[in-house]
């Protein structure tokens, strides 16, 4: 098992972890979805300690079962083909242009209030086509590390391909937001952006990225909602009639509020997507080797940055 995937990174093999070309060491925070028990590789797929088997799918495990997966987000990534998935980014790209926004920057800005570090691990879930990952792989450096799960595997055909060309390790895995499939405590951030007003769960959902989540550890979560403001302005009442989606509101009655702590409520792309951002409540562990390692490894990629290479980094 390699804990440290990204320090065997080549040229040809940027931007991979776990389950790159060649490498089929199973993550140890990777888990069965379904009673959380370890997964080990065997042959081309993942196992659990109950015998129930994965598949690792052109280089990406599908953690999860079909037939558990609710009905609504069935029907919802039945909705986007490869064509759709191709196209998506040039649409959301012309929408934001149409109501007055920059979408990089918006997206800047959101993956700003992670406050990640370099040599983060950070969990993006419903990825979609992967168009936070540059932002996301710019926070945590060479030395973090990246796992982005989504449920249409068309969508991450796209995100597959964005991620091989950032330098940070990127792992996919198809699986449930309402079920993920990693252990608790496991990131020091999660993502998660445009798909939380339809999930078979939204309870579930927000429960379980605050379960992977580590203590103190940031997690920000949004979708499609006016604020009350703009919903008695003529941009709000065109949107409304564009998007029935933009009718919904942020959730917070979903918010699982015992395990949490300093919320905020922020807004994107004109106030027209709500953004929840929150911390883990609890006390902060205490770092792990591996997490030691992370952090040394971080500090000297900031040191040779600042001297202009290993170098200046001696200097």
């Amino acid at each position: 098992m390699r804990l440290l995937p990204w320090l065997t990174n080549t040229r040809e093999d940027k931007g991979t972890g776990y389950f790159s070309k060649g490498k089929v060491a199973c993550p140890p925070f990777l888990r069965c979805p379904y009673g959380g028990g370890s997964l080990r590789m065997d042959g081309e797929s993942l196992v659990s300690e109950a015998g129930r088997r994965y598949r690792v799918v052109d280089g990406v495990p599908w953690l999860l079962d079909e037939a558990r997966v609710a009905t609504v987000d069935r029907a919802l990534q039945r909705q986007y083909t490869e064509r759709d998935a191709a196209r998506y980014d040039r649409q959301l790209r012309l929408g934001s242009l149409a109501i007055g926004c920059w979408e990089p920057r918006q997206r800047r800005r959101m993956v700003g209030l992670l406050e990640l570090k370099p040599g983060a691990r950070v969990l993006e879930v419903s990825v979609g086509t992967g168009a936070n990952l540059p932002f996301l792989a710019d926070k945590v450096g060479t030395s973090g590390h990246i796992m982005a799960l989504d449920l249409s595997w068309a969508m991450m055909g796209v995100a597959k391909a964005r991620a091989a060309r950032l330098p940070t390790p990127v792992d996919l895995v198809r699986g449930d937001a309402v079920t993920l499939p990693f252990a608790s405590d496991s990131f020091d951030a999660v993502l998660h952006f445009g798909g939380l007003n339809l999930f078979g769960d939204r309870t579930q959902a927000l429960a379980e990225m605050v379960r992977v989540a580590r203590p103190g550890a940031i997690v920000v979560a949004g979708d499609e909602g006016l604020s009350e403001a703009r919903r008695r302005t003529w941009l709000g009442r065109k949107l409304l009639s564009m998007n029935s989606l933009f009718v919904f509101r942020p959730p917070f009655d979903k918010i699982p509020w015992d395990g949490i702590e300093g919320f905020e409520l922020h807004w994107a792309w004109r106030e027209a997507f709500y953004l929840l951002r929150f911390r883990v409540r609890g006390e902060t562990p205490r770092p792990s080797q591996e997490d030691k390692l992370r952090q040394r490894i971080a500090e000297r990629e900031e040191e040779a940055a600042a001297g202009g290479g290993p170098e200046g980094a001696r200097r």
